[in-house]
């Protein structure tokens, strides 16, 4: 986790606890006059009601009164836990907030073009070899000829399902390369094209992602679906380890969850 990330999960953690604490504001437990206090009598308790200077002892008849009591305690506290941690927060993004020349993550970026090509990925930070990896020139197959969903990026894939694929990566910043030529075994010439090259920045394992759209079609299972299978397990690229793939097909249409838990599980 870099020091953008851990600003954002602390953003949304002071949102949550804004939202709490307004919520436990409007609350009706807050407005029940009193308070509880509780005493332990050898196995058992006994509660009070403290109002106005005078201690009132509430029987077993009064369970009522004793849980919106209760509730008024445990509302009163965690308002106050709430405003104390979103205090601490504003400290810590007002720290992170003190200038780029104190975030990593910004070194790489606002280096020269010319320092960039000649540095070390070994010893960069995830963002600065994601970056590095992501400009690496590849050779395709197709370059986006032909095709008519254009990317974020500017790139065109082949079909909606792989547009979503590449828009989903790019909203979780995982670099991709698009149908980037592979040697699955280059002394025996064997050589494929898969969907996506995936990048994991924080481990920086690559992946394989195929998508399959067309699982209802005998000819696309047995033309190009099962060959291509068979040419990654042949040479040891298991889904989970190296490969991941995502299907479709008319009575199972594209799904984004799917896409979503493999992203988290992965890439993230």
């Amino acid at each position: 986790m870099n020091k953008t990330d851990i600003k954002k999960t602390l953003q949304s953690r002071e949102k949550e606890l804004k939202k709490l604490s307004s919520s436990i504001s409007r609350h009706g437990s807050l407005s029940v006059e009193g308070t509880i206090n509780v005493k332990r009598q050898k196995n058992s308790f006994r509660f009070f009601c403290r109002r106005k200077g005078v201690l009132t002892y509430l029987g077993a008849d009064k369970k009522d009164e004793i849980r919106k009591l209760g509730t008024k305690q445990y509302a009163i506290k965690l308002r106050k836990a709430a405003e104390n941690e979103s205090s601490q927060i504003a400290q810590c993004l007002s720290i992170l907030n003190q200038g780029e020349d104190s975030d990593v993550e910004m070194v790489y970026s606002q280096l020269p073009e010319p320092i960039k090509e000649n540095t070390n990925p070994s010893i960069m930070t995830d963002d600065g070899y994601a970056e590095k990896w992501q400009a690496h020139k590849y050779q395709n197959r197709w370059e986006g000829k032909g095709f008519k969903y254009e990317t974020s990026r500017g790139e065109k894939v082949r079909s909606k399902s792989e547009w979503m694929i590449a828009s989903m990566l790019t909203e979780a910043g995982v670099p991709y390369r698009y149908e980037e030529l592979i040697g699955l075994h280059h002394e025996l010439g064997v050589h494929l094209f898969p969907d996506f090259t995936v990048l994991n920045k924080r481990t920086r394992k690559i992946y394989y992602w195929e998508h399959f759209g067309r699982m209802d079609d005998p000819e696309y299972i047995n033309g190009s679906f099962m060959p291509k299978i068979m040419d990654y397990y042949a040479f040891g690229y298991l889904p989970g380890e190296k490969l991941l793939m995502t299907f479709e097909s008319r009575d199972y249409p594209f799904d984004t969850n799917q896409v979503k838990r493999i992203i988290e599980t992965y890439l993230t």
